[in-house]
């Protein structure tokens, strides 16, 4: 029987999916879902695709962090012993495993505890606090745990024991403990950008702020990578941001890892290092250091990370395995109870949250249990081992019920508890169980939205399978690697037919088949999947939903789709919105008008106006220079430069990373602002960011059809924030902003002047990144003597006469290393060289008719009225840039 589940497409804006198609060079299908994933800017998109470790934070923003490596200093220099204090998953052995390898690194006396989970729990504990100051230590570091141990380390205090410094990343309850440092990124005081490490991830900021402050030779952090992609995938955190940076360089590390307890885990495991993935360090690895700390002794597998025995690591990956199969066998009893009891009473099942308490059940695997009856009821789960009077649970929620805050509700019922959105830990009096059961689900009543409830698949687009090929899918690999937050996008197809279908492996569960599509036939294989099997046999047409991946076996490689869903094939609107940008009423235009007015200005929306006004100028200067392009919408003239510099700015260096959160941090507590850009494009970009981060805004460039008149009134009338314009865009200044934010670059003190009035604020947030892009535009409007003899040389090999494609031309240029080259570089070119008599050129078909001149004897380049007048403009940028402080750039 199929299981219903709502579909629903998400729907990119087509403008930001349209400036992502043209400036990253990408499909519509992978510009779309880079939209859907959250990613707002064309930086953060770049970042994301071609993310590299040095695009992660500075760990010394992170608060304490400089108290921690100070104190861990003194200790290491004094020869103290230093007591790393884990968890006994597999974040926290890992974070253990690193914390100790870099402090034995620095010189170090260092030790390590993992508490038990059977006969202690999770956290930080006066016993073991207690037993570190017997056996002299005094520091404790703990790691993955300790947030919600303030009571413990007060005590600690009062007994002078050890000093404690405390990295964790769960969230942080109303009182911190009163360490000496306290590192956690979710700290409601601390600035770290990035909130979402796992516990491993924090123990890695700390090992570089330690080795930075070592100074060099001390080591390389990127050595520890092979275990900060253990950690972070297992703890099923977000995969996005720093996290998704560790995992994607991690993996490469963990596959080429020369750990010898990684080797001998990967080998007991069955896992290869050259197929080596998220799914199967999350299924395969991870499920063997986690069964450690639940069933038994989580030492074993900081032992094992940190052996360098090879026999030894084999005896050890061997003891985990065994632990595992033990694990499943226990696991698969409290299963069969639990399904018991909620056959037995139908209307547990149909509360808000599952609670379920059981004397007998094994503490450790409760929340394995609870993950999985949430897969099949699709509600939050709540498991309780009793013993003794007392409650060990665990639990696992869906989307939309925050799992921490509803135990933060029912506190008074709870002894301890900690954890995130989707998983906590917690401790209860038996007693209490029943009154904690009304007690959240009321909660859950009163808090969780109507539809949380109804299990849905999201899909990210629907295709037709001859869309689907071997490019199509390395596409999408871009986004990898998949898992929590960053899923394998999911696509659909509908009206399709099943051709044929089996049931596969070991007990029949899964199901295999061909999928045709108007001809294409391509293989499917759904898990768990098998009792659809007669449902889908018996529908005329099915709609599938779907992740494509290669599929690889015995050396060869195919397309597969791996089903997600599928279902007899129905006519709604709901799962038939389409999903390529611009594509109607149904897509999610935020900005009406936004995607024609980029469409309508060509290659030129995504360059500085500027750049444009200048190509006007040259068209001016010398009837050599024709354009593809279309440039009726700029100023006839424009001044370039010699005007009075007015009020300076103040200029606030955001770095970087941080202009985003600086523009925003800006524009929302101000009534009233204009920010000023470079291109249409990136007006239209900014307008859409901010207002979906809550400020609205409009937007207005020299491609926008309506009159300046019509985003004056709706700034005046209050219907709008903040205006986005460019700097070119001069029909606009009488609106008076209490607020002028420069966004980007001007390349001119004129458009720095015009952006300041009397009783103004002027903020500049572009930084020395942004200045060597505008650097980057003005070589490519006007490029120097060696780039035109590289385009020169490129018309040479030309057939006389020849029609050149200034789209190719531009990505010869590229190739050359002139990055941000484009037809408007190729229409100087050839204009340049026109006016030195080496060529004629004409318009044709968006392309150039070039036929050569035979020349005798070399043309001095300075004869060229457009190449003249395009150095002058650069230079005068450049000059300019430098009086502002920014030198060295040209």
């Amino acid at each position: 029987m199929i299981r219903r589940k709502t579909w629903r497409v998400r729907q990119a804006d087509p403008a930001l999916q349209y400036i992502f198609r043209q400036e990253l060079g990408i499909s519509a299908v992978l510009a779309g879902l880079l939209v859907n994933r959250g990613i707002a800017t064309v930086e953060e998109a770049r970042d994301f695709l071609d993310g590299s470790l040095d695009q992660l934070h500075d760990p010394f923003v992170m608060a304490d962090m400089d108290k921690a490596v100070g104190r861990i200093r003194n200790s290491l220099s004094s020869g103290e012993k230093i007591l790393v204090y884990g968890d006994y998953d597999a974040d926290g052995t890992t974070a253990t495993a690193i914390l100790v390898k870099i402090l034995k690194r620095l010189g170090g006396q260092v030790g390590y505890y993992v508490p038990s989970r059977m006969e202690e729990g999770y956290g930080l504990h006066l016993d073991a606090l207690r037993r570190a100051g017997r056996e002299g230590y005094r520091l404790v570091i703990t790691v993955d745990c300790g947030i919600s141990s303030a009571q413990e380390v007060a005590a600690n205090i009062d007994e002078k024991g050890p000093d404690v410094i405390i990295t964790d990343h769960h969230e942080p309850p109303g009182e911190l403990p009163g360490a000496v440092a306290v590192i956690n990124p979710k700290r409601a005081d601390c600035p770290y950008r990035f909130k979402e490490l796992a516990g491993v991830g924090v123990a890695l900021k700390l090992a570089q702020a330690l080795l930075a402050d070592a100074g060099p030779g001390a080591g390389d952090w990127r050595q520890y990578l092979d275990l900060a992609c253990l950690g972070t995938v297992a703890d099923i955190v977000p995969l996005t941001g720093e996290n998704r940076i560790i995992v994607r360089y991690g993996l490469s590390a963990l596959a080429a890892t020369d750990s010898p307890g990684l080797k001998a885990l990967m080998q007991v495991a069955g896992v290869k290092p050259d197929s080596l993935g998220t799914r199967e360090v999350g299924f395969a690895l991870a499920p063997r250091l986690n069964a450690a700390g639940r069933i038994g002794d989580a030492s074993l597998a900081v032992d094992l990370f940190l052996t360098d025995d090879l026999a030894q690591a084999a005896g050890l990956a061997n003891l985990l395995d065994k632990g595992n199969q033990e694990r499943q066998r226990i696991e698969s009893l409290v299963m069969a109870e639990a399904m018991g009891m909620l056959d037995a009473d139908p209307g547990i099942t149909s509360g808000k949250v599952i609670v379920l308490a059981s004397e007998g059940w094994h503490s450790g695997v409760v929340g394995i249990v609870a993950a999985r009856l949430v897969e099949r009821f699709y509600r939050p789960v709540l498991m309780i081992a009793l013993e003794n009077g007392q409650g060990k649970g665990s639990g696992r929620s869906i989307p939309g019920l925050h799992l921490y805050d509803a135990l933060s509700h029912c506190a008074d019922y709870l002894v301890r508890f900690g954890g995130h959105a989707q998983a906590v830990g917690f401790t209860i009096s038996q007693d209490k169980v029943e009154v904690f059961r009304r007690a959240v689900n009321g909660y859950a009543g009163l808090m969780a939205e109507e539809g949380v409830y109804t299990p849905g698949i999201e899909l990210d687009a629907l295709v037709s399978l001859n869309e689907i090929n071997e490019g199509f899918i390395r596409e999408i690999q871009m986004l990898a690697p998949f898992g929590h937050c960053n899923p394998g996008p999911v696509l659909g197809c509908r009206g399709v037919n099943i051709a044929s279908s089996r049931k596969i492996g070991r007990s029949g569960g899964h199901l295999k088949m061909m999928i045709r599509d108007k001809g294409i036939l391509m293989d499917g294989i759904g898990f768990k999947m098998a009792s659809c099997a007669g449902e889908i046999a018996a529908a005329a047409e099915v709609d599938v939903a779907f992740f494509p991946s290669f599929n690889e076996w015995k050396g060869r490689r195919s397309i597969q789709l791996e089903v997600k869903d599928i279902r007899p094939s129905v006519n709604d609107r709901e799962t038939c919105s389409p999903a390529h940008e611009g594509a109607g009423a149904d897509a999610v235009d935020t900005l009406p008008g936004a995607l024609d007015s980029l469409k309508r200005m060509g290659a030129l929306a995504h360059m500085p106006e500027f750049i444009a006004a200048a190509l006007k100028r040259f068209a001016v200067v010398s009837p050599n220079f024709v354009f593809t392009g279309d440039l009726k919408c700029f100023a006839t003239e424009m001044v370039f430069f010699g005007g009075p510099q007015g009020k300076v700015p103040q200029i606030i260096d955001p770095g970087p990373r941080d202009r985003v959160g600086s523009l925003l941090a800006l524009a929302g507590r101000t009534e009233g602002s204009m920010i000023l850009v470079g291109s249409p494009a990136r007006a239209v970009e900014t307008a859409l960011l901010l207002n979906r981060s809550g400020v609205r805004a409009s937007f207005f460039h020299a491609g926008v059809t309506g009159s300046a008149g019509d985003v004056r009134e709706a700034y005046i009338n209050g219907l709008v924030q903040s205006v986005v314009s460019t700097y070119e865009c001069q029909g606009l200044l009488d609106i008076k902003p209490r607020t002028v934010i420069l966004y980007d670059v001007p390349y001119s003190p004129e458009a720095m002047d015009r952006a300041a009035g009397e009783g103004v604020s002027v903020y500049a947030l572009f930084n020395k990144e942004d200045f060597s892009a505008g650097i980057e535009f003005l070589e490519s409007m006007a490029p120097g003597r060696e780039r035109l003899a590289q385009l020169y040389t490129y018309l040479s090999r030309l057939r006389d006469p020849e029609l050149v494609d200034p789209e190719h031309a531009a990505g010869f240029m590229r190739a050359q290393g002139l990055t941000r080259a484009g037809i408007h570089t190729i229409a100087f070119g050839l204009s340049v060289f026109s006016d030195l008599g080496l060529l004629k050129h004409s318009l044709h078909n968006g392309g150039y008719y070039v036929l050569p001149d035979r020349v005798d004897s070399k043309r001095d380049i300075n004869l060229s009225a457009v190449f003249r007048a395009g150095q002058d403009i650069k230079a005068a940028a450049g000059n300019w840039w430098e009086s502002l402080g920014y030198a060295g750039l040209r």
